[in-house]
């Protein structure tokens, strides 16, 4: 969509136009949702906090000045909601994980049951290196390279210019890089031998040779 349709909708809405803010919605929803399931980390509240953030964006409208500030505008809006929720949820608890693990199938052998616990363990890591990036560079990556969104949509929700965009997403990929090949790194040591492992093997002949022995002397 072209800036000026988006802006043209956004006039719309802001005049009570519901399909016009209908297609806004339809435009923006997995951004929305997006921003608020990186701050909940809980699909079920993201999509609560979304929900609530288009609902809150209707209701505020008349109060946008500019309509083209309007992608800025809605994030801020999902942003303080989700934040908002956060604590709230913090107060009755720990958030849980999202993503629960399912059972396997009775019949699941062993080996499919080690690889997907294998599995959900990288992608438990690979979310946790994500989630420790700094917001600056994390949601320009998220949006670009989880959501698929172009550089030009996603600087214009971020409220940036392209080119800074795509610099936030290289340094972003660059510390990924780094810290994925830091937590590889440390998941091969599960793979290498113990460094007493060669004396363990001579040991080990040694025994068998003098059982060995032992056992021709009697015969």
């Amino acid at each position: 969509m072209r800036r000026e349709e988006e802006i043209e909708l956004v006039r719309k809405a802001k005049a009570g136009d519901m399909a016009a803010f209908a297609e806004i919605i339809r435009r923006y929803q997995n951004l929305v949702y997006a921003t608020a399931l990186q701050i909940l980390k809980d699909p079920a509240l993201a999509e609560d906090a979304a929900q609530e953030a288009f609902v809150a964006a209707f209701r505020s409208l008349p109060d946008l000045r500019t309509e083209s500030s309007f992608p800025p505008w809605l994030r801020k809006i999902v942003r303080n909601l989700a934040l908002a929720s956060c604590k709230e949820q913090r107060r009755f608890g720990a958030l849980e994980e999202a993503g629960v693990l399912q059972s396997p199938p009775a019949d699941a052998g062993q080996e499919a049951e080690r690889e997907r616990r294998e599995a959900d363990a990288f992608g438990e890591e690979v979310g946790r290196i994500v989630s420790s990036l700094s917001a600056t560079l994390r949601f320009p990556v998220l949006l670009c390279h989880i959501d698929n969104l172009s550089t030009r949509d996603a600087a214009r929700f971020l409220g940036i210019t392209e080119g800074a965009l795509r610099k936030r997403l290289h340094d972003g990929k660059k510390k990924l890089q780094e810290r994925i090949v830091r937590m590889a790194e440390k998941s091969f040591q599960v793979y290498r031998l113990p460094p007493d492992f060669a004396k363990r093997c001579i040991c080990g002949c040694r025994r068998s040779k003098v059982a060995k022995n032992g056992k021709a002397e009697r015969g």
